[in-house]
């Protein structure tokens, strides 16, 4: 879940039984922060903001350095900006927005991942969440399917594969929103007017098939946010509010569903996910408690899984004075509206949970299973010898982690069989070769096992141990076959 405000976690997101909470920089000060300052009883996916960050990247990698030395220890995962292929990535506050630009992205990317990594090896870092904005026309800055507001999601995550941005993550970040459909819905049973955009929660599917053509199937997708818009109504006012602004309406009105709906939706993309994706790592549902949060037809407010009873609210006091909207929408800004939204901010603000947090609460949930995960490759050693030529024989194993965090592993031989090999090491770092030599001198012709154990002498490694089949194949004579060599000169 994503969260707004530490001071809600014990209250407000420790009763949905989640593991993992995601927190943004972009809401703490400099007295209230909200990178941690306590090992919380969660896993932690800790936001880096990029909108008020200098794009001198010696400077950038100073400020992410800095977070990963406070974090280490209370930190599991870092996530490198949000949503850049939108224009408000980079320079809010600042100065303007920064276009979408995937090379200035992977290349900040990479400073942050090299510094998290070098202060802390275990940490998970995963690249910015990209929003699925569709289908864009145009060019910018000489990227295509861009049009200096937005980048094609697709293409901005083409460019960042293209760039090398599969070496600098160890997840694929993505929100998959669900937009007005079910989680279940296929690309292909959407409606003519999505006109290819893809705007259901299985779009995130055309992002995993991207990685997995350029050779990255084995890097996770993290939903860093997704959910659905509930329909302001349900949070009580009149019927003209927020569908009678245009700007709401063209941007979001159309993807409203009942409260019942969003509650019903996000338990069943957690099961779809589970039962088809097995490539989706953590999902963070956005949001709990923005419910507050900006103006009044902010589209925060109803993602979040809190709301407000705004039934005894009238914006304009007479639904009937619509000579005056134009003046009201007009008064509208990013910030609090002029005079005619005043009166929110003197209303009391008791807010009640929404049937989708009721829901997630009761959800059945199981262990994420993000911790490091024991492979060894190959997972099996065979040897050929010359029953006239006994010799030692020599094979490489790898013990590798497949999942995140960083562990130690131990090896040893089993005692007993027919082959008893030998070790050049017993203890090493995940990634560590381990050297298996067998010695055939004394063997007959024939077949012969033994086996190695490798297990990790980290708590909590997934996977563990891994048993190492040894094969030694004793044979009257070995040949070589040789393969012609062909050589040409250039022209």
């Amino acid at each position: 879940m994503n969260v707004r405000d530490p001071g809600t976690v014990e209250s407000l997101f420790a009763p949905l039984g989640f593991e993992w909470l995601k927190l943004w920089e972009e809401y703490g000060t400099a007295e209230t922060p909200t990178l941690p300052r306590i090992r919380y009883p969660y896993q932690v996916l800790f936001l880096i903001d990029c909108t008020k960050k200098s794009d001198d990247l010696d400077a950038w990698g100073d400020a992410v350095e800095a977070i990963a030395t406070a974090g280490k220890g209370l930190v599991e995962a870092y996530e490198i900006c949000n949503e850049p292929n939108r224009a408000a990535w980079l320079g809010t506050h600042v100065s303007p927005d920064q276009p979408p630009d995937p090379g200035l992205y992977v290349a900040m990317l990479r400073v942050a991942y090299e510094r998290i990594k070098a202060i802390d090896p275990a940490a998970i870092v995963v690249s910015a969440g990209l929003a699925p904005v569709g289908r864009v026309r145009g060019t910018c800055n000489s990227w295509s399917g861009n049009d200096c507001n937005a980048m094609d999601e697709r293409e901005y995550a083409r460019q960042m594969i293209l760039l090398g941005a599969g070496d600098y993550l160890n997840a694929f970040g993505y929100h998959p929103y669900g937009f007005a459909y079910e989680p279940e819905r296929a690309l292909d049973e959407l409606p003519p007017d999505d006109d290819g955009n893809g705007f259901a929660f299985r779009g995130v599917e055309v992002m995993h098939d991207l990685l997995e053509q350029h050779g990255l199937a084995d890097k996770p997708i993290w939903a860093t946010e997704f959910s659905w818009l509930r329909e302001p109504r349900e949070d009580g006012g009149n019927a003209w509010w927020c569908h009678r602004r245009d700007d709401y309406e063209d941007n979001f009105g159309w993807m409203d569903v009942p409260e019942a709906q969003q509650a019903d939706y996000l338990t069943r993309a957690f099961r779809y996910a589970d039962e088809n994706w097995p490539w989706m790592g953590a999902m963070f549902v956005w949001n709990l408690d923005w419910h507050d949060y900006g103006w009044l037809c902010d589209p925060a407010r109803y993602f979040s899984v809190l709301k407000i009873d705004y039934t005894d609210y009238h914006p304009l006091m007479d639904p009937g004075e619509l000579v005056l909207y134009t003046e009201y929408s007009a008064s509208l800004s990013r910030g609090r509206p002029m005079q005619r939204e005043a009166a929110l901010d003197d209303q009391p603000a008791p807010y009640t949970t929404t049937l989708a947090y009721e829901a997630l609460a009761a959800m059945e949930k199981r262990p994420a299973g993000l911790g490091p995960r024991l492979a060894v490759v190959p997972p099996a050693l065979s040897f050929l010898a010359d029953v006239d030529e006994p010799g030692p024989l020599a094979r490489v194993v790898v013990p590798l982690n497949a999942g995140f965090g960083v562990f130690t592993w131990t090896a040893t031989v089993a005692v007993g069989m027919q082959v008893t090999p030998t070790l050049a090491i017993t203890t090493g770092l995940q990634g560590m070769p381990l050297t298996v030599t067998v010695d055939s001198t004394g063997y007959s012709t024939g077949t012969f096992t033994g086996v190695i154990s490798v297990t990790s002498t980290t708590t909590g490694v997934l996977d563990a141990p891994q048993v190492v089949p040894v094969t030694l194949l004793v044979v009257p004579e070995v040949y070589g076959v040789y393969l012609p060599l062909a050589l040409r000169s250039a022209p």
